[in-house]
């Protein structure tokens, strides 16, 4: 079937914004009026757009990266509320101990344990955050750091790091 200018334009689109071919159809079922692409069509209207196409991507990767979970700000302010609400479970609603139904011959008795995943997730919610800040460093290049200028205490520790399997 052959496409009407407007179908084309939301076609090119829609590619660059880098949807599938199902995708696309989901969408061109909905479009006015509704039109289905095959593989070929699909492949074809890419190339033949060539250059627009390419800028119609960048475009929309730059939207991508401006916005959203990939910005630095806003990953960090999620991963705080949620280090809150955590926070909130342990030590409002009292969820640092759990109670555990355990069967004791015929009996069923609750067991009072440690909740020990939920302060493992916890714990790498805050390492996440420390690494989204600059906080917390995985390696050490020692080619760009000038030791000269370096503490003692500071060597100490990436000697440390260097023997340990780190760095």
């Amino acid at each position: 079937m052959k496409l009407k200018r407007k179908q084309q334009n939301a076609l090119l689109e829609w590619a660059a914004e880098g949807l599938r071919l199902p995708e696309i159809n989901d969408r061109a079922a909905k479009f006015d009026p509704p039109f289905e692409v095959e593989w070929l069509q699909l492949k074809h209207a890419r190339k033949r757009a060539g250059k627009r196409f390419s800028e119609l991507r960048e475009q929309f990767e730059k939207e991508a990266l401006s916005e959203g979970l990939a910005r630095r700000a806003v990953r960090i302010r999620r991963l705080a509320e949620l280090a809150e609400k955590i926070e909130e479970d342990f030590y409002e609603n009292k969820r640092l101990w759990v109670k555990e139904p355990k069967q004791v011959g015929d009996k069923v008795i609750d067991v009072e344990r440690f909740n020990a995943a939920e302060v493992k997730e916890y714990r790498g919610l805050l390492d996440d955050i420390a690494r989204e800040i600059g906080d917390r460093r995985t390696k050490i290049d020692l080619r760009t750091i000038d030791v000269t200028k370096l503490s003692d205490e500071e060597l100490d520790a990436i000697i440390g790091a260097e023997g340990e399997g780190g760095a």
